[in-house]
């Protein structure tokens, strides 16, 4: 083989036969890079050698992407440990996707995490974090912990964040306490203040004096132990940036504190003239380093939401083995074992209940303030708090497949992602650094010629350039804002896959919603009850609990909506005596010696029931789209029931809030155009298009959008998985098939439509807070930089330099944590 070949070993998926074998290997042996590919129909993998120069691997995972296969990728998320500013991030990303069999890689300078798609066997999760320390960076967890899932990684990564904000605590106090002094003895000299202390006259000599030199001394001895404690990490910073062929903000303030501390030390050995500015270099470190631990504290704050999921999980549970009950690791329960959950405990894993009824508080996933009434057959969610009864159920999904641990992975995942909005700085923030160092250059040439060779002038106003300069709020402008709206959004309930989502959802201006199971809750229950002598509410209880007590050997779906009715109203069922189903027709029951007939007018013209009326009231409900039973008793009629597919709570809100919005509502349905029109009046949508095929539904969104409006899908189905993928934002409801799930971009996790207007109000609210983001850090820089340049800070330019560049990417996450406070 080529030595300047490599190979590499593609997990390919969705080969049927031979034949796709063939076609992988002819697109791949197309493309230009490739010098041999062979794959392998038996083993489905594909044996590809390629020139890096020409061709990356994830460049040949696309190819067979496009050919219509799948190629399975690994995936890894990695905090990242020693990044200062957006630079290092770009500065890891690109070391990253150099690395053999990286498909996809994003670091998050705000959350400090690198997001890793890999070729399984090309490479592993320990050269992955080998690679990232031989760029100079760090990993806060090992191999083993990384891989693992659990407790462990959480709580190493936690004591590696801590112990990073701990050392920048250090160098903060210690800067402090040398540098206040260095500044407040400077300060005195300068106005005069140690002329009024020593003596008039004391410091009217020239600079030369031995007091004055003295002084210079102190100053030296203050400035020193800054310059090395304080200055230490951006010196390894910027010569670690350097070594990897790029700058970053460790360069622009190792370079602005090292030149006036330098320049200062040769005034104090008289080998220049002029001012020292030993207080400026301290000024500058410790400045920008109080604002660098502050900007850590607040970007911790960013990721609340995310800890807060986290903590839900409860380190044990009482687990029933061999018939005893055992205080367990939840690291241990396992598929099918029986869990005890007493009164006020959080659910130890998702399951099914089987013994016991409970009210279960699920408002920290789902978002829903009101707990939710669980008894035997009904599920659980690992994490949820049991608020009332003693719960025993059975666990049905553990560890990372639990719906809390694919909640938060699904949410880092999201928070690691890239907006399209952050492209441009991006782009600005390679470049930034370099574009600094030269303004800076051009500085201190433009002030030497102004200045006729004042050196001291010059230096000043190129250190306050190269120390004013700000790309970290560049780097924080967009992935703050989306860590924290990612979190509001898991606390409401509502999960966004990805930055890109979350963005799009800010523009929708059509939303398209599926009937049955996303407005409707997907089943019949009772609207009408019509007695057939009276119409009191006595009267019709009395009816719903004959005809319910017929319906109990009915396993028809209309039957159970009608015991259903009763049992909500908590009426007592008479005995079951005798059951017959007429299919297609209905049933006739015999109920405390009475004989009950339920079913359509065909059923009651066989039994000789005359319906005097009743037929007339029938035809009334069928008119607003409602399914009708007739009821006798002993041969008389006795009333009509009225069932339909009923309104979830909240779809009528949540169609008038998408209105406040200006969004048009469009009801998407494959019910008769009856049934719709019943259910779009209740509800108040825009638009209803009803007998629609579900293969038609996809068409039905491509049809919205080539009018030119950007299309939200919300559905809950299967049959809604094309249209969902089909639109610019693929909204599902979280109570429905995980293939819709899948296909979505937002998933509303309890089903509840008015989710649907908070999770388009939150994805307007962030995308707002990330142009405000992006206009101060461009603004900022735009304008300050050209101050600094032109001397208008004047002697002290580099500390109120420092100073501003602190506050500047303190501004920015500041604003973004202004988001987490705001009602949705």
């Amino acid at each position: 083989m080529n030595a300047e070949l490599k190979l590499i070993e593609l997990p390919v998926t969705g080969m049927t036969c031979a034949n796709c074998a063939n076609t992988i290997e002819r697109v791949l042996r197309k493309t230009d890079g490739v010098g041999a590919a062979a794959v392998n129909f038996a083993s489905e993998r594909a044996s590809v050698q390629y020139d890096p120069a020409q061709v990356s691997p994830a460049q040949l995972v696309e190819r067979v992407r496009q050919a219509g296969y799948g190629v399975t990728l690994a995936h890894a998320e990695l905090p990242i440990l020693g990044m200062t500013c957006a630079n290092c991030a770009t500065t890891v990303e690109r070391t990253l996707k150099k690395a053999p069999g990286v498909s996809l890689a994003s670091v998050n300078f705000a959350s400090e995490r690198a997001s890793v798609d890999y070729v399984p066997g090309a490479t592993s999760i320990a050269e992955l974090i080998a690679t990232i320390r031989k760029a100079g960076y760090d990993v806060a967890l090992t191999a083993d912990q990384a891989t693992g899932s659990g407790q462990v990684a959480e709580d190493a990564e936690q004591q590696a964040r801590e112990a990073e904000i701990q050392s920048r605590r250090r160098r903060v106090v210690v800067g402090l306490i040398f540098t206040i002094p260095a500044f407040a003895l400077s300060m005195s000299r300068d106005f005069g203040l140690l002329d009024a202390v020593l003596g008039t006259g004391a410091m009217t000599m020239a600079h030369a004096s031995p007091l004055n030199a003295a002084v210079n001394w102190i100053l030296f001895a203050l400035a020193l132990p800054v310059q090395l404690y304080v200055g230490y990490p951006y010196y390894v910073g910027g010569a670690k940036s350097l070594r990897n062929g790029s700058a970053n903000m460790d360069v622009l303030v190792a370079l602005g504190s090292s030149v006036a501390f330098a320049y200062s030390c040769l005034v104090l050995l008289g080998l220049a003239n002029g001012h020292v500015y030993f207080e400026t270099s301290a000024l500058i470190l410790t400045l920008i380093s109080l604002g660098k631990y502050l900007e850590a504290k607040a970007k911790g704050r960013t990721s609340e939401a995310i800890k807060s999921l986290i903590k839900l999980r409860p380190k044990t549970a009482r687990v029933v083995r061999d018939g005893l009950e055992q205080d367990t690791p939840v690291e241990q329960i396992a598929v099918g074992d029986v869990i005890v959950a007493r009164p006020g405990e959080r659910i130890a894993a998702d399951g099914i209940v089987m013994e016991g009824q409970s009210a279960v508080d699920e408002s920290m996933i789902t978002g829903e303030s009101i707990p939710r009434d669980k008894k035997p057959g009904d599920p659980v969610i690992g994490g949820t708090v049991n608020a009332q009864g003693l719960l025993r159920y059975e666990a049905s999904r553990v560890g990372k497949d639990a719906a809390l641990a694919q909640i938060i992975r699904l949410v880092e995942q999201a928070q690691g992602s890239k907006a399209p909005i952050q492209a441009l700085a991006d782009k600005v923030s390679a470049v930034f650094v370099p574009a600094v160092m030269g303004i800076a250059l051009l500085t201190f040439v433009a002030w030497m010629l102004l200045s006729s060779g004042n050196f001291e002038q010059a230096m000043v106003n190129a250190v306050a350039v190269l120390v004013i300069a700000c790309p970290c709020a560049l780097g924080l402008a967009t992935p703050t804002a989306i860590m924290v709206g990612m979190g509001k959004g898991a606390e409401n309930g509502i999960l966004f896959k990805s930055s890109a989502s979350l963005e799009r959802a800010s523009e929708v201006s059509v939303a398209v919603l599926d009937k049955t199971g996303t407005i409707t809750l997907g089943k019949p229950g009772v609207t009408d009850i019509l007695p057939a002598e009276s119409t009191d509410d006595r009267t019709a209880d009395i009816l719903l609990q004959i005809v319910a007590s017929a319906e109990q050997g009915s396993e028809h779906p209309l039957g159970r909506a009608i015991v259903q009715a009763a049992e909500e109203r908590r009426l007592a069922l008479s005995p079951l005596q005798k059951f017959l189903a007429a299919p297609g027709k209905g049933i006739t029951a015999y109920v405390d010696g009475r004989q009950v007939t339920v079913g359509n007018e065909r059923l009651m013209q066989l039994q000789g029931i005359a319906l005097d009326g009743l037929a007339e009231t029938a035809e009334t409900l069928q008119a607003n789209g409602k399914t009708t039973m007739l009821v006798g008793i002993d041969g008389q009629p006795a009333g009509v029931i009225g069932l339909a597919d009923t309104l979830k709570a909240g779809s009528r809100e949540a169609v008038a809030e998408l209105r406040l919005l200006g969004i048009r509502s469009v009801m998407l349905t494959g019910d008769n155009e009856r049934s719709a029109r019943a259910i779009a009046s209740q509800v108040g949508v825009d638009e209803v298009i009803a007998e629609v095929l579900p293969g038609d539904k996809a068409s039905q969104v491509a049809g919205w959008q080539k009018k030119g409006a950007v299309v939200a899908m919300v559905g809950d189905g299967i049959n809604d998985a094309p249209a969902l993928a089909q639109a610019d934002v693929g909204i599902a409801i979280g109570t429905g098939t995980d293939v819709a799930m899948e296909a979505a971009d937002v998933t509303l996790i309890s089903g509840d439509l008015r989710r649907l207007p908070k999770a388009i109000l939150l994805s307007k609210r962030i995308v707002r807070g990330i142009r405000q983001n992006l206009f101060w850090a461009f603004f900022y820089n735009v304008i300050l930089i050209p101050v600094a340049a032109i001397g208008l800070f004047q002697q002290y330019g580099p500390i109120l330099a420092a100073g501003a560049m602190a506050f500047s990417s303190l501004f920015v996450v500041s604003n973004s944590l202004r988001l987490r406070r705001q009602k949705l």
